[in-house]
């Protein structure tokens, strides 16, 4: 739906703020059917910012506070037997975020709902511009997966317009790439939950840092990583990759190549105020060709 709300402060003398496609989470409460299905809204539709997510989620909120997350709408559905299904939409301030929080978490199958989704085991998600959307099952049982996939279709009727995946997806060589296996993010604690580098933030990921993190298919089946971080600018990115070596990769050289305990191969090396890392190779000319294939942005 496209709709634009302009709204008037008086304190700030007529200064007009205008929501992008998809509206402020509070319409949703108005646009989205209260029954689908079997299925019949239940209990009042609740909010939640960045201050108050800690009271909705109990662990799990610093995936989303790591993303430019905004609100969280959240509404629940009763259905046959007692069963319930909570739909909850995150407004994750820009299609590059939304997609970001689908794409570090995406173990099972897609599901045919938004621009992206996966369901499995009860659970459906999907983005749809700026907005990524969860629905619930408390059962996981077939009748309420078809029922989360009819309440997921509706919803995106009213999210907006598709939006476009993060620049840096684009850098990323295409040959032998797994997309499904292809993540966006900010921070270590995202990192992390792909691939386990370090208790510490050993690379200096915060809300500044821009990264993608990726699977290649590599012989008998396994995969190859790549990890490529945008600093503010290159001393950063130098900075972060001293650090890097010094706490994961001490016995590397100059070219910032070794070999791990695994018998695996790791590079790091930088471009620019990039940094790539090349994480279980099978040999060291792999990893050389596959930070070779990036495609860095021209300076």
């Amino acid at each position: 739906m496209l709709r634009a709300k302009v709204w008037l402060l008086a304190a700030a003398g007529l200064t007009l703020f205008i929501f992008s496609p998809g509206g402020p989470v509070t319409d949703f409460g108005q646009t989205i059917p209260k029954t689908i299905g079997d299925w019949t809204a239940s209990g009042p539709d609740r909010t939640f910012n960045r201050q108050t997510i800690y009271s909705y989620m109990d662990g799990g909120a610093e995936v989303y506070l790591a993303f430019d997350l905004r609100q969280i709408w959240s509404r629940k559905y009763a259905g046959p037997g007692g069963r319930e299904l909570t739909l909850d939409i995150f407004d994750m301030s820009s299609p590059e975020e939304a997609f970001g929080a689908l794409s570090c978490d995406r173990e099972d199958p897609p599901a045919g709902v938004g621009q992206e989704s996966t369901y499995g085991g009860g659970l459906l998600r999907f983005w749809q511009g700026r907005y990524f959307v969860s629905v619930t099952s408390s059962s996981g049982d077939e009748s309420d997966g078809r029922a989360a996939l009819d309440l997921g279709r509706e919803v995106v009727k009213h999210l907006g317009p598709a939006g476009a995946k993060p620049e840096m997806v684009g850098f990323l060589p295409e040959a032998s790439l797994r997309p499904a296996r292809t993540s966006y993010f900010h921070g270590a604690v995202n990192l992390n939950n792909r691939f386990f580098v370090s208790g510490d933030n050993i690379l200096h990921l915060d809300r500044s840092t821009d990264c993608v993190f990726a699977e290649y298919d590599a012989e008998a089946g396994e995969a190859e990583d790549l990890l490529l971080v945008r600093y503010p600018d290159a001393g950063k990115a130098a900075a972060a990759r001293q650090s890097f070596l010094a706490g994961y990769l001490p016995e590397a050289g100059a070219e910032g190549l070794a070999q791990a305990e695994n018998k695996k191969w790791v590079l790091a090396a930088l471009h620019g105020n990039y940094l790539a890392v090349v994480f279980e190779a099978a040999s060291p000319d792999g990893a050389r060709k596959l930070v070779a294939a990036v495609k860095f942005p021209e300076k």
